[in-house]
């Protein structure tokens, strides 16, 4: 955001101001990013080109998440990406991290022709995993997540991990509010034997 910011001769903003701004995809980052509705091509251009130079090298992955998403795979679990990160970009950095293996799909708006907490995001992530009949969970790390699952009619587990305080996950009400990604197991593990 401030590369972008940089070259069209503005000021940088601080990292709890962007980290704000995070959760409703790239465009809204922009346009709260540069405080218009209509951001120019040239802003999105140096953002994208600066995000693909560093996107991996500046992706860590938290602990237990790996072995987590490694248990849910023996499990049987069916997993799916649903972002309002663009694909590619989502794509890239779970390649790199070595994540994407655990996923039958990555779908960002750009596939879905909705964003989340819009329903269609979502049904189109689970498209690609369900006809629709058999139980889901929605993971998310953010209010918008929460928002996302329940337009859609799923349960939802909120990680307190994100850029998202844990008052603010309170307040967004998920079924199940889990410290750390590994307790996610304890949550799927519950919900295979209802």
């Amino acid at each position: 955001v401030n590369y972008a910011r940089r070259k069209h001769g503005l000021s940088e903003l601080g990292g709890d101001t962007i980290r704000s701004f995070v959760g409703e995809g790239l465009e809204k980052l922009l346009q709260r990013a540069f405080d218009t509705d209509a951001v120019p091509p040239s802003v999105r251009e140096a953002f994208e080109t600066r995000y693909d130079a560093i996107c991996c090298t500046e992706s860590r992955v938290l602990e237990d998440v790996e072995t987590t998403l490694e248990e849910l795979s023996r499990l049987g679990i069916a997993m799916s990406v649903c972002t309002n990160k663009p694909t590619g970009f989502s794509r890239k950095i779970l390649d790199y991290l070595g994540l994407s293996r655990y996923f039958r799909a990555i779908v960002g708006p750009d596939l879905a022709g909705a964003r989340k907490p819009d329903a269609r995001h979502v049904r189109y992530a689970l498209g690609a995993e369900t006809t629709g009949t058999l139980p889901a969970l929605f993971v998310g790390d953010m209010p918008i997540d929460v928002q996302a699952a329940r337009n859609s009619g799923l349960d939802v587990a909120a990680v307190i991990t994100g850029s998202s305080t844990r008052e603010e996950l309170v307040r967004a009400r998920p079924d199940h509010l889990i410290e750390r990604f590994g307790d996610l197991l304890n949550v799927v593990r519950d919900t295979m034997t209802v």
